[in-house]
């Protein structure tokens, strides 16, 4: 899993393509589902609001740091994809639970890979973010610190080998042993 440059690209229309198909059958499978339970497209809320909501689940692009470190989503489209509050969110930030780089202007930014397919934070990720919250490591440190390819992994980033041994509870020992190591030896 670890990023590299890709060999094949689909053009913008293709890919654009390929994601309205799935979001299709996706919707379809939910229409479906809805109507075996006797109730009524309308349930799912306006379809330009739906639109909407699911549009902003996708990460932003065009980040200088994207190729490295992203994509990443906003404010937002956390807030969308999650449906909570930005106080919400800046509450999982100042409890350590949720990995936020600020940008030149302000803004907050959240790095993609730290979350699983269903939103919730990988497990290893939020107790690393955890640690590095509690010594005053800035969220742009953290996020390199996840995603370069390190000895300690055998040569994987942290976010690879958590994905790879599946956030196992030796793989998050693993990570959260080497945050804890690494800001020992950023303090000395």
């Amino acid at each position: 899993m670890t990023r590299a440059p890709q060999t094949t690209h689909r053009t913008a229309q293709a890919y654009r393509r390929a994601v309205l198909a799935a979001v299709d059958a996706a919707v379809s499978e939910r229409l479906r589902e809805v109507e075996v339970r006797g109730g009524s497209p309308d349930d799912l809320g306006e379809p330009a609001e739906l639109a909407e909501r699911m549009a902003a689940t996708l990460p932003s692009a065009a980040h200088p740091l994207d190729v490295e470190l992203g994509p990443f989503y906003d404010t937002t489209g956390l807030c969308a994809w999650w449906a909570v509050s930005r106080q919400a969110l800046s509450d999982r930030v100042r409890r350590g639970t949720l990995l936020a780089c600020r940008t030149a202007d302000g803004h907050l930014v959240y790095p993609s890979f730290q979350f699983a397919k269903d939103g919730t934070v990988r497990a290893g990720i939020v107790d690393a973010v955890s640690v590095f919250s509690r010594h005053g490591v800035d969220g742009w440190t953290a996020a390199v610190w996840f995603t370069t390819p390190s000895p300690a992994f055998d040569g994987e980033s942290a976010v690879d080998h958590l994905v790879v041994h599946r956030s196992s509870a030796a793989a998050v020992a693993r990570v959260v042993g080497q945050a804890q190591a690494d800001v020992a030896t950023w303090a000395a």
